[in-house]
């Protein structure tokens, strides 16, 4: 079973993204979207999921979940996609993956946060100039939420990106998980628990390589590999 960040244990809001493989467009039709969607909402009656806030674009998809068990959220995104990709290969008589990597998740750990993140969910759309205003964008929850998105926030928050690189990932990650557990980075290369519990977080919910963590840490790979199996 896969191990968590501690962070995660304090919310039960979740930004999750996924993408097209190579960036390519895994929703060609309104009728892909709208049957991506129509799973959405038919898991969650399955699983102790309820989503809050989605936008889904043409070659990726935003979705704010609310949980209570971070375990129900990795069996409904890969439910999700799993079953999507099935249509999707035999409606375009094509095979193999159509996601790329795993779905990207970050933890929402505060009111402003949660509004900001909304927000930021919604103006995908806007930005892309495909409207001028979130509401319009049909395939969205926007119009449903507008006490949600009308609520100013006091911060900013940078978001994970359908771009961000998987060595902006692992450094942010591993900051996060040092500061979470009152390290430092040498006393983190000491504990070989805590240390083991980094890389599995890394590898198995990030799919960041064993080489990039091992860069990242100043480490061998050969004891990365070892913790990582152990």
């Amino acid at each position: 079973m896969p191990r968590f960040p501690r962070s995660y244990i304090k919310t039960s809001f979740f930004h999750v993204i996924t993408q097209g493989i190579n960036k390519e467009y895994i929703f060609e039709k309104e009728e892909d979207i709208k049957h991506y969607i129509e799973i959405m909402y038919k898991l969650v009656n399955e699983l102790n999921i309820k989503i809050v806030a989605y936008c889904i674009m043409n070659n990726h998809a935003h979705i704010l979940i609310r949980t209570e068990n971070i375990l129900d959220l990795s069996k409904y995104m890969h439910r999700l996609n799993t079953i999507y990709a099935m249509y999707y290969n035999k409606k375009y008589s094509r095979v193999g993956y159509i996601f790329r990597d795993r779905y990207k998740s970050e933890g929402i750990y505060s009111e402003e946060h949660l509004y900001n993140c909304i927000k930021y969910i919604y103006d995908n759309p806007v930005k892309a100039g495909i409207c001028k205003m979130a509401y319009e964008y049909p395939y969205s929850n926007c119009r449903r939420c507008n006490e949600q998105y009308n609520k100013k926030t006091k911060e900013n928050y940078i978001f994970l990106d359908v771009d961000i690189s998987n060595e902006k990932i692992c450094k942010r990650v591993i900051m996060e998980f040092i500061i979470n557990n009152s390290l430092n980075i040498e006393d983190l290369k000491q504990n070989e628990y805590e240390l083991r519990e980094l890389i599995k977080i890394l590898k198995q919910e990030y799919n960041i390589s064993l080489r990039q963590i091992s860069k990242e840490l100043n480490m061998s790979r050969e004891k990365i590999r070892r913790l990582y199996n152990r």
